[in-house]
């Protein structure tokens, strides 16, 4: 048994041995991988860097977004909401804006071109524009279907004949780049966005992450058939809400996160000034309620990421490189808020799960209900308010 001792030492060593040898491969088969996927990571990046991005982007430093107190308090007030004129076919998808006829029929445009009208027997198609409708709204002077369309520009729709008509798509020698959002007033003159001269409705996020200000406010009078240009210089022109006394036209910077006050009349008229800023998200469209306050919709809250690289061009430059998949999304959480007309936030409804309203582009309250509007969801949304 002493003699098989030292052979079986032997043995064993001869085993630890080759197991070393095997791990000390393996190690180093391990370091040349590691190596391997470092300098290819690596490649990468400087590669990514180095592609000519679809943007120059300017350098913005957003304030820290605003605590969600106060107005601003998480709430499910929009989790009760009720999803209508929904159906498996998905007839109804980016019902973005919301216009309500003499009958109080609820019209909207979609995200297929068509014009539709709202009854208890479901939807009705009216017209298809051939583009993409987005704000809308009747003029009281001449019963037309005033359309903010993000490809043709603003349209006439004669709900009566079914016909579209384009007024304007051009102003001061530039095409309309995104026709978004529109205002009405009592003489029939049509006030409305054009979102950007550069960016178009499918380049959206290039548009925030860009942050030149190319967008601008313009007014269209039917009598003269003339547009002329009002605001200049916007983030992402948006939504319009014209106030009760037609002295002042509220105007939303999605870009920005805020809404601006432009006078229309008195001494301060052609003037535009802060009417409240660093809002929680992006806003969108907007609209008067009957106590003269005004709702905006959210099309998304705020996300840290984007605050983070909007002062740095090098860093927004190289995400519009990426895939859309791969750039900042909008944040799945229903959010709309309603603000005095002196700028003050006064409450907001939310559903922070976006199982029932994931974003809102428009918000607009008829007989004690919001209806909400979404630019890419399915049916429309109504609320009975708090």
């Amino acid at each position: 048994m002493t003699s098989a001792m030292p052979g079986q030492r032997r043995g064993w060593s001869g085993l630890l041995r080759r197991s070393s040898f095997l791990s000390m491969e393996r190690w180093r088969a391990l370091v040349l991988a590691l190596r391997g996927v470092t300098v290819f990571g690596a490649a990468s990046v400087v590669t990514w860097f180095a592609m000519p991005s679809p943007i120059g982007s300017l350098a913005w430093i957003p304030s820290p977004a605003p605590a969600l107190d106060g107005a601003y308090q998480m709430n499910n007030l929009l989790a009760r909401a009720t999803r209508r004129f929904d159906d498996d076919a998905g007839h109804i998808v980016g019902a973005e804006d919301i216009a309500f006829d003499a009958a109080g029929h609820a019209w909207s445009g979609l995200a297929d071109g068509r014009i539709v009208r709202f009854d208890d027997a479901g939807a009705t198609t009216v017209v298809n524009t051939g583009g993409r409708p987005f704000g809308l709204q009747f003029s009281e002077r001449d019963g037309l279907l005033y359309v903010c369309d993000a490809d043709l520009g603003l349209l006439a729709v004669d709900p009566l004949k079914a016909s579209v008509t384009v007024l304007a798509n051009t102003a001061e020698g530039d095409g309309f780049r995104f026709t978004n959002n529109l205002e009405i007033d009592h003489k029939g003159r049509v006030y409305f966005t054009d979102s950007s001269s550069v960016w178009n409705k499918d380049q959206f996020t290039e548009d925030i992450l860009d942050q030149r200000p190319t967008g601008r406010v313009l007014r269209y009078d039917p009598d003269s058939g003339e547009t002329t240009v009002l605001v200049r210089e916007l983030s992402s022109a948006n939504g319009l809400a014209l106030m009760p006394d037609e002295r002042s036209l509220i105007i939303a910077e999605t870009g920005r996160y805020r809404l601006w006050r432009l006078w229309l009349e008195g001494d301060r008229r052609n003037i535009k000034e802060p009417f409240i800023e660093n809002l929680p998200g992006f806003p969108d469209n907007l609209s008067v309620s009957p106590r003269g306050t005004i709702w905006v919709a959210m099309a998304s809250t705020r996300k840290r990421v984007l605050d983070a690289i909007h002062p740095s061009p090098f860093f927004k430059d190289a995400v519009a490189t990426l895939p859309p998949r791969l750039r900042p999304q909008p944040v799945r959480w229903g959010f709309v808020l309603e603000v005095d007309a002196e700028g003050r936030a006064l409450r907001s409804l939310q559903d922070p799960s976006g199982d029932v309203v994931a974003s809102a582009s428009a918000a607009h309250e008829r007989n004690g209900v919001l209806w909400l509007g979404s630019v890419a969801e399915r049916g429309l949304v109504t609320v009975t308010l708090p």
